[in-house]
């Protein structure tokens, strides 16, 4: 069982332009069930669009989608310290991306250790970009692996598009959605921490356009939500191969739904066998149970309270819900059913101007 914590840090990522764009940084009290804003953060990020806490809490780490040279128009990589009892944020340094449209970032497992890899998804540049980091901040020795190949979409599959870099559970492989190609390649890594090429690729149904993944608890099963064709696809994760088989493919709308959707963002429940997805359409959070052997079922939509939940965060104790719905710019409160693992909206929200992701932290 997860320890529950009192309070929590919840760093949302503005993606709108000018002076009201940046970082936010707000309190939730678990207690009282209520969200507050602390700080807005604009010095050291241009756009950003992405962000994580580290895994000891003592970085943020940010992908700005505008970067610092007008002439590549590359992104950049931004890391912070963070004081986890003040909520000060201190900008290390900040380095390229080595790719346009950088969209995502993930990070190596390395508790206890402010060394680590930002695996960087350039949306625009057809790259993936694995960046090492200390606590002064980036460091020398970035490797771009560069994506190819089109798809079945007419008009978002013509050329490849990767949407998200990720590790595996342990460490030693990460993968990238890309949703141009229908394909989400595999990464190994070393035992130093270093990125290597693709060692193996899965194939998805055509048009899927994947977007995100996640992993279960135990590290066995691979979800990858696909943007394109609003389906979540399961696969049996082979840990020490770092292969993939498919298990289930479902769709996460509502049956009775007619409109046009897109899918976006995923997360998985730490403890219960269940998938949270965000729809852009009809905006809800779609939950998914699964079993051992990943088959899937939907079990329902949940309304997020406002217009394109792109992002969206569970808190670590899975006690928490907050969604990011961009097009009302607001972020929304939702607590989660201790057994059944069902959001129910507190109606407790925050006004923040086009809310693209979140990430939380228990506060110490």
């Amino acid at each position: 069982m997860t320890l529950s914590a009192l309070s929590y840090w919840i760093l949302i990522v503005s993606f709108a332009k000018g002076d009201t764009g940046g970082l936010y940084l707000a309190k939730l009290d678990a207690q009282t069930q209520t969200i507050s804003l602390v700080q807005h953060i604009a010095e050291g990020v241009n756009r950003p669009i992405f962000a994580r806490f580290n895994f000891d809490g003592t970085q943020l780490i940010v992908a700005d989608n505008d970067g610092d040279d007008p002439k590549t128009r590359h992104g950049a990589l931004a890391v912070f310290a963070f004081d986890n009892k003040t909520g000060k944020l201190t900008l290390k340094g900040r380095t390229s991306t080595l790719g346009r449209g950088s969209c995502y970032v993930g990070l190596t497992p390395t508790p206890g250790s402010s060394n680590g890899i930002a695996l960087v998804a350039n949306y625009g540049g057809a790259n993936v970009v694995a960046i090492p980091f200390d606590a002064t901040g980036p460091l020398d020795g970035s490797i771009s692996f560069d994506h190819a190949g089109s798809s079945a979409h007419p008009r978002r599959q013509k050329s490849p598009h990767p949407h998200s870099f990720a590790p595996s559970p342990d460490g030693r492989f990460a993968l990238s959605a890309d949703l141009g190609t229908d394909e989400v390649t595999i990464h190994p890594i070393t035992a130093e921490n270093k990125v290597l090429p693709v060692s193996h690729t899965i194939k998805l149904q055509p048009g899927a356009g994947p977007r995100h993944l996640a992993f279960s608890n135990d590290g066995k099963l691979l979800f990858v939500i696909n943007e394109l064709d609003t389906t979540l696809n399961s696969y049996a994760w082979d840990a020490k191969l770092g292969q993939a088989t498919l298990s289930d493919s479902i769709s996460v709308l509502p049956p009775d739904f007619k409109g046009n959707n897109s899918a976006a963002d995923i997360y998985t429940h730490p403890e219960l066998p269940l998938v949270y997805t965000s729809n852009r359409g009809v905006d809800s959070i779609a939950i998914s149970s699964f079993d051992n052997a990943g088959k899937l079922k939907l079990i329902t939509n949940i309304p997020t309270g406002g217009g394109h939940p792109r992002g969206f965060a569970l808190t670590s104790d899975a006690r928490f819900l907050l969604v990011a719905n961009r097009d009302a710019n607001n972020v929304v409160l939702f607590t989660l059913d201790p057994k059944t693992g069902i959001p129910t909206n507190t109606g407790k929200e925050l006004s923040i101007p086009m809310p693209m992701c979140i990430t939380t932290l228990p506060m110490r």
